[in-house]
């Protein structure tokens, strides 16, 4: 008679061991209302060196602890990249938990190292929020690192000759997670609101 309510303990003990377990470890997909999130098949990011808009070295070390934002483009962009900045900026503004919001940073990386200089990418990303990060690095070593995510980018041939030459980049925006790994990606067209709930989910399940 005495088993019955040491089987009925050890049930309640495994029962709660499986919830505190859950709560803890919420492994669940991450489903997200606008971007793409890879869980398990996230990608190791290669070594890779950047200089920021202060001069100081940007690598994978600058990524290790943080969720991290990447956006490829230019600063002679005339649309896309201006409006993604915003949106950025709007994403950030959007989320309420501090603590979520310190975790994260972004970083618009130029694809045009010719043009953009650390000194013109400071006032460039400042403009739409004073946290952003700008940087740039010679195109063999910024194509190691968007070969591996899937950024496209080259200068247009129909103006290759000219000063004020366009850059054709992709539009997506990159999600590093805090162990350097490519974990997600957002698409355009990019929703602030949406982006900012998707994050704030992903930072508090991971």
């Amino acid at each position: 008679m005495k088993k019955l309510p040491l089987l009925a303990i050890g049930l309640v003990a495994l029962c709660s061991g499986l919830m505190i377990s859950w709560l803890v470890y919420d492994t669940r997909p991450v489903t997200l209302e606008t971007g793409q999130w890879f869980g398990d098949q996230a990608r190791v990011l290669p070594g890779f060196e950047l200089v920021d808009h202060n001069n100081q070295r940007l690598d994978n070390s600058r990524l290790s602890g943080k969720w991290s934002l990447m956006f490829f483009g230019y600063t002679n962009c005339p649309d896309i990249c201006p409006t993604s900045l915003q949106t950025l900026s709007d994403m950030m503004n959007a989320i309420d938990d501090s603590d979520v919001r310190k975790s994260i940073q972004v970083i618009f990386v130029s694809v045009d190292p010719e043009r953009d200089s650390p000194e013109i990418l400071k006032p460039y990303v400042q403009y739409f929020n004073e946290d952003f990060i700008g940087a740039t690095a010679p195109l063999s070593e910024l194509n190691r690192l968007t070969t591996v995510i899937g950024i496209g980018h080259s200068r247009d041939k129909a103006s290759e000759a000219a000063s004020n030459y366009d850059v054709s980049h992709s539009s997506a925006i990159i999600l590093i997670n805090p162990a350097v790994e490519f974990a997600g990606i957002f698409g355009a067209p990019h929703n602030a609101p949406a982006m900012a709930r998707d994050l704030v989910k992903i930072v508090e399940r991971n």
